[in-house]
């Protein structure tokens, strides 16, 4: 499916986003991700296809005072209702797309991809790219609140534009990351949720 359907697809939905059904302890589980993904004393922190803005407020509590937040994502009406709901000086918005990313590589200690992945295209293209953008020493982070069998089998139920958007499963992700030098990486995929870490080394 095309980028321009997908963005149309994503921009529709913009004002409902917040509204639509979510797993039980949906609030707890993002902000278990957080804190499990995303170092507190990282300094540059990448949020790809952050919507509307699902990851801000748990980010912003976990990061101090210096920390610049990116919130990227190629919706435009996804990033007016993120911008909404808060004023903090440390955010940064920025709409594009995330396999173009306007940034110069190795930027960020850590890149955050939750709920985004199978949106991307081919995993080992999205993540060659992504991989890119983190830092020596940095992180990249996969997650979900379900496990990819489940969300597949979800996003075949929707069709459309996300209808082929399909999750990989944990362990074919983590073995994409080691081929891209991970050094060390965690990777858990059931019905409780989908979460991968990955370490990049220095260089």
């Amino acid at each position: 499916m095309s980028t321009s359907a997908k963005r149309t697809y994503f921009n529709e939905l913009a004002l409902r986003w917040d509204e639509m059904p979510q797993p039980p302890g949906a609030s707890e589980r993002v902000a278990a991700f957080c804190r499990r993904a995303c170092p507190s004393e990282a300094r540059w922190v990448l949020d790809v296809g952050s919507g509307t803005g699902v990851l801000v407020a748990p980010l912003l509590e976990r990061l101090g005072p210096e920390a610049r937040l990116v919130e990227l994502d190629f919706a435009p009406a996804m990033l007016r209702h993120a911008a909404s709901k808060t004023t903090d000086a440390r955010l940064l918005a920025v709409c594009a797309d995330a396999l173009a990313m306007p940034f110069p590589p190795g930027l960020f200690d850590a890149v955050l991809c939750f709920g985004i992945l199978p949106h991307l295209g081919p995993a080992p293209q999205a993540l060659s790219l992504l991989w890119g953008a983190v830092a020596p020493s940095g992180v990249l982070a996969v997650g979900h609140l379900m496990g990819s069998r489940e969300l597949n089998a979800r996003h075949r139920s929707f069709g459309g534009p996300i209808g082929e958007d399909l999750l990989p499963e944990a362990a074919e992700v983590a073995g994409l990351l080691l081929e891209l030098g991970a050094v060390a990486v965690e990777a858990e995929d059931s019905t409780g949720g989908y979460f991968v870490r990955a370490a990049k080394g220095t260089r």
